[in-house]
């Protein structure tokens, strides 16, 4: 058949897995030929259901291996117990061998395993599937709906499951949750919240979907108002509900939450206790969390794992990690999580030895252990005993891998990221996603693209690697495709498209596009407002530029320190150096940022002297000056021809700040010492400097020696520019201007033979009105 035949790659891997019973030696076919039921398929059928209700799966196998004769009914009930157990390759193997022997699938086949695609999220076997279900007229169904609506969400595709909801006949209440629940997942809250408000009936499941959805997107005022609203409440909304709050750092809301819980004498689950112990982690309340110590011994919860393993990080997280090391010894019993939440502890105290002699005393160690040591060593810069650790490791994880992957992109060194990415046994979209962000950051656009199609699951986090990535080399149509192709955008996405169009100089495009993030009711974040500030910082446009102002202050973000940087940029870009420093005084943090701002602001606005008394102010408030702040004082003393402190600075920049000036330092003094008319001291200072000139200060030296007549230098200066850029007309003009003062006629027309023979047409203006 075909689709066995397009998957017969995915059969190999799941038949490589310990093979199913043969006929002969099935303890199953001894058992049910013993009863004389070798002929009767619903007697197998019934017995491997009433295990099955049981909670055998494996015996309900052991009855499929021994029948001798099968139909649609045994194969459903062999899927059934794989998914029981796990094995949700073995379902949707079974599945193509029950369609190779030609057994018809029905509802059931279909529904359980599109269900084990969504586990695999294995999105093309699963649309395979969906042909055959709509050959087979199975579409209808609302189970088979429910599965195909689950199996797409999962797999990041949300745009079709509206038309496969439609294309059931009397959708229920499970189907709606389906459909709900999907685009929640792939945080299309708003459509999720349009399909809710159409539900002709809605049940405990409904609401708490909705609930989940808000707090996914921070959108909590919605979320607790929404849950206020719900008629009824189980356990799992308490939860979904107290863990948004948590996520959110609203702790003490959580506690409340909580405390109503018990005055309402709902159920406490052990998924809620875990949930209030990282609240009052987060407050470092450790009396709070010694009561739900207290109250989980009480309830019968101290054996839950996992609640002992999140008492053992709050106890971390509150305590002194001395203090803490004392609250574990006393526990009883330590499962593995507690030793793991202990050596997190020891970690983040900067005491990576002593996690590491835990972590060696422990008995059994789990992944969590592995990885906790091996990025503790990340943490601490110690990479070769990180290395060292991961190749100990008795199973190699992809967690572990890509922490390594990060450090190696993060320091440089992309092709040991790339060896070990290639080394791993399992890769997951988290190691592939790190990698493209390593070929990203090194400029290697193609290998990028070719790991990203190659990829068989993409998040959003992929695409806005991408799409970041696109935008920081300027390729601005790609990263449009990219976005649109993107099956979902969060705040992250947006931001990063608007933020790159701003800076490739895209202002239009980019207010286009913040206008349509503010229709998809995704707010702003300070570094959107910040870079579209950054779009109108001249006067032209300084309205667009005061109404982001009002803006920021709509939002709150008036005293964020980015928003007040650019806000500094933007006032001094565009003249208003008054409203600037205005901004300035009233800030209550500054950091080097913000006073470079403020330097360059008034070296442009041709204020020297306020330049100057800035830095000094600088010094006075302990900010140490970095190559960009010198870079504006000596900016403002060129401006103002004052040479002495322009000296003083450049000579201050290496003896005081063991910072070494760059070739835009020197270019500044060559032009400070050429419009002075100090043409050999400039001509020296660019002879002593360590690196070669660039095209700036040629044609400052070739400036300045067409008013001052040195003809030799300007000779010199011209050639060396001619050299980088042959068809430039400037020197060859400047060269004329100096041998025009000279009566030099001959020479004067053989530069005008060069222009007329070399150089290129002068490039058309245009306007953008």
């Amino acid at each position: 058949m075909r689709v066995a035949a397009r998957h017969a790659g995915f059969l190999r891997t799941v038949a490589s897995q310990p093979p199913l019973l043969h006929l002969s030696d099935a303890p199953g076919a001894r058992c049910f030929c013993s009863y004389g039921y070798d002929h009767d398929v619903s007697s197998g059928n019934r017995l491997m259901r009433e295990h099955l209700r049981a909670g055998r799966p494996d015996a309900a196998l052991e009855v499929f291996d021994g029948m001798p004769r099968r139909d649609v009914v045994s194969w459903n009930s062999s899927m059934a117990a794989h998914a029981r157990g796990g094995a949700h390759g073995r379902v949707a193997a079974a599945f193509l061998e029950l369609t190779r022997q030609g057994i018809r699938p029905d509802h059931a086949s279909f529904s359980t395993v599109l269900s084990a695609c969504a586990r695999l999220e294995a999105l093309e076997l699963g649309r395979c599937i969906h042909g055959l279900a709509l050959k087979a007229c199975c579409t209808d169904s609302v189970f088979v709906g429910a599965s195909l609506i689950t199996m797409y969400a999962t797999c990041g595709v949300f745009g079709c499951l509206e038309r496969v909801f439609d294309g059931v006949g009397c959708p229920n209440v499970t189907l709606w949750n389906a459909l709900v629940s999907g685009l929640v997942m792939n945080h299309r809250v708003a459509d999720a919240r349009r399909v809710f408000d159409r539900m002709p009936a809605r049940n405990v499941v409904s609401w708490t979907a909705m609930v989940k959805g808000y707090a996914m997107v921070h959108e909590m005022e919605l979320a607790v108002e929404l849950f206020n609203s719900m008629p009824v409440k189980n356990s799992v909304s308490w939860c979904v509900m107290i863990g948004g709050l948590v996520h959110h750092h609203q702790f003490r809301e959580a506690v409340e939450l909580f405390n109503r819980l018990m005055r309402n004498g709902e159920e406490v689950t052990s998924s809620v206790l875990v949930k209030i112990v990282n609240a009052y982690a987060g407050l470092k309340i450790v009396e709070g969390g010694r009561c739900i110590h207290g109250f989980s011994v009480k309830s019968g919860f101290v054996l839950d794992l996992i609640i002992e393993a999140s008492l053992a990080a709050m106890y971390c997280n509150s305590l002194d990690i001395e203090e803490a090391r004392l609250e574990f010894d006393k526990m009883d019993r330590k499962h593995v999580s507690s030793w793991n939440s202990i050596i997190s502890g020891y970690i983040y105290a900067d005491k990576i030895d002593e996690a590491r002699k835990l972590f060696d005393s422990m008995v059994d160690r789990d992944k969590v252990s592995w990885n906790s040591m091996v990025n503790g060593y990340i943490r601490h810069g110690r990479i070769d005993d990180a290395t060292e650790l991961y190749s100990k490791m008795p199973e190699k994880n992809v967690e572990a891998a890509t922490a390594l992957m990060s450090w190696f992109i993060d320091n440089g060194k992309l092709g040991k990221a790339q060896g070990m990415f290639y080394s791993m046994p399992k890769k997951d979209v988290m190691c592939c996603t790190t990698l493209l962000f390593g070929y990203m950051k090194e400029g290697y656009l193609d290998d990028a693209l070719d790991l990203f199609h190659r990829m068989h699951k993409r998040t959003v986090v992929t695409y806005n690697v991408m799409i970041a990535g696109f935008l920081h080399q300027g390729k601005v149509t790609e990263a449009y495709k990219l976005f649109n192709e993107s099956p979902a955008h969060d705040s992250v996405t947006w931001s990063c498209l608007i933020t790159g169009l701003a800076r490739n100089g895209l202002a239009s495009d980019a207010l286009k596009l913040y206008k349509r993030m503010l229709l998809s009711n995704i707010g702003p974040s300070e570094s959107v407002v910040s870079s579209l500030m950054s779009c109108f910082s001249h006067h032209s446009m300084m309205v667009h530029g005061q109404l982001f102002h009002a803006t920021a202050i709509k939002l709150g973000l008036e005293l964020c320190l980015l928003i007040q940087n650019s806000l500094i940029s933007l006032y001094c870009k565009c003249g208003e150096m008054i409203t600037a420093q205005n901004i300035f005084d009233q800030m209550v943090k500054r950091d080097v940022v913000t006073w470079n701002t403020i330097i360059h602001g008034y070296a442009f606005n041709s204020l020297g002297h306020n330049a100057i008394e800035m830095f000094e102010n600088m010094k006075n408030a302990q900010v140490d000056p970095d190559e960009i702040t010198f870079l504006g004082v000596l900016s403002a003393c060129n401006h103002m021809s004052l040479l002495d402190e322009a000296k003083h600075f450049f000579n201050v920049m290496l003896r005081d700040y063991g910072i070494v000036p760059n070739i835009t330092h020197y270019a500044c003094m060559v032009d400070l010492f050429s419009r002075r008319g100090m043409l050999e001291e400039a001509e020296r200072l660019v002879k002593s400097m360590p690196f070669e000139p660039d095209s700036a200060i040629w044609t400052s030296l070739l400036s300045n020696c067409k008013l001052r007549g040195s003809d030799k230098l300007a000779e010199h200066a011209a050639s060396q520019l001619i050299a980088t850029n042959p068809s430039a007309k400037m020197p060859y003009l400047h060269l004329i201007s100096v041998n025009v003062a000279s009566n030099r006629w001959g020479v004067i027309e053989s530069l005008r033979s060069q222009i007329r023979r070399t150089a290129t047409e002068k490039e058309v203006g245009y306007s953008r009105i």
